[in-house]
């Protein structure tokens, strides 16, 4: 991975008071968070999930408390009421686990400099990422590159654009109607009761069918549409009356967005991240595939075991099998 550093930046990390290994870590650690500084905000702020600093390194918080120390980097930060004195008001690192909302950190020295090439590889491979790899090489691919994105820990892959057209005759295990059932299930699990948006879920309904209907929409892509604009779009969307069919979920929505509006977004696509790269792909029955975001892409023999498998791990969402053709 080609990252941009500069003399002051890596003297910074060449005088660490520990190890070379710790040193080549921290690096790493640095790398990862210039690659996540492409979505700073217009303060320089830019989101750092912990669970992306802990694949790179489970040690990540001593070199990022020496990145700010350093002052390097400096965490996002609010005003609180001190606990100890309610007189006193504090400033205080931010994030909410329940939200998804993480930590946000903006660089105090500027990258700009010369490239150097960062390994980013952990010297232990998670199944997913060999099951990847091997599935990759078994098709023929001898330049396999595997990456995993900041933002919604979504794994992309050599054969993820063309696979409709490079593995025709595999079928794809997807999930129904993904984002707009995790979000049901998220507000389902916080006790956030939007009534019509419920019932779609719970009558088992076809949400994108019932969205076409309710508001008229031309076509099943529309309602689809309109869906993706309403959680990851700064306000705009094709069609303002989703406000008033789901009023609950979009003040819901709304909150989440208070801090950034990728917010939502971002939380969503890690919950699915979360489903069908560290857990099912990570776990499932088979020696070869592929994953596509909320799918994954299996040989026709292993389709039907595969699809009654994660049904029965998450019973919570619903599964349908396809032939790529």
């Amino acid at each position: 991975m080609k990252v941009e550093i500069n003399d002051k930046i890596k003297s910074i990390i060449d005088e660490m008071p520990y190890n070379k290994t710790v040193k080549k870590n921290a690096l790493k650690i640095y790398a990862a968070l210039y690659i996540l500084s492409s979505r700073k905000n217009k303060f320089g702020y830019f989101p750092v999930p912990s669970v992306y600093l802990m694949s790179v390194n489970k040690r990540y918080f001593r070199i990022i408390d020496y990145f700010e120390e350093k002052k390097l980097i400096r965490a996002w930060t609010r005003p609180v009421i001190d606990e100890d004195n309610v007189f006193n008001v504090i400033d205080k690192k931010y994030y909410n686990v329940d939200r998804g909302i993480c930590m946000r950190y903006k660089f105090l020295i500027e990258t700009d400099g010369f490239n150097i090439d960062v390994d980013m590889m952990t010297n232990k491979h998670f199944r997913w990422y060999e099951l990847i790899q091997e599935s990759l090489l078994n098709i023929g691919y001898e330049d396999v590159k595997i990456t995993r994105d900041g933002f919604g820990r979504r794994v992309h892959h050599s054969a993820i654009r063309e696979y409709k057209n490079e593995l025709i005759g595999y079928w794809t295990i997807d999930a129904i109607a993904s984002q707009p059932r995790l979000l049901y299930l998220d507000m389902r699990e916080k006790g956030i009761v939007d009534t019509r948006y419920n019932e779609i879920f719970e009558n088992e309904e076809d949400f994108y069918l019932e969205i076409e209907n309710a508001l008229n929409l031309s076509d099943r892509q529309s309602a689809k549409d309109l869906f993706m604009f309403w959680v990851n779009s700064r306000g705009y969307v094709p069609n303002f009356d989703i406000h008033k069919l789901f009023p609950v979920a979009s003040k819901y929505i709304k909150s989440y967005k208070s801090g950034d509006y990728k917010n939502m977004g971002s939380h969503l696509q890690r919950t699915e991240s979360k489903i069908w790269i560290d857990d099912i792909l990570n776990n499932i029955p088979t020696d070869w595939a592929l994953p596509v975001h909320d799918c994954v892409i299996v040989k026709e023999e292993d389709a039907d075991r595969v699809l009654n498998w994660c049904e029965r791990r998450w019973s919570d969402l619903k599964f349908k099998k396809e032939i790529i053709k």
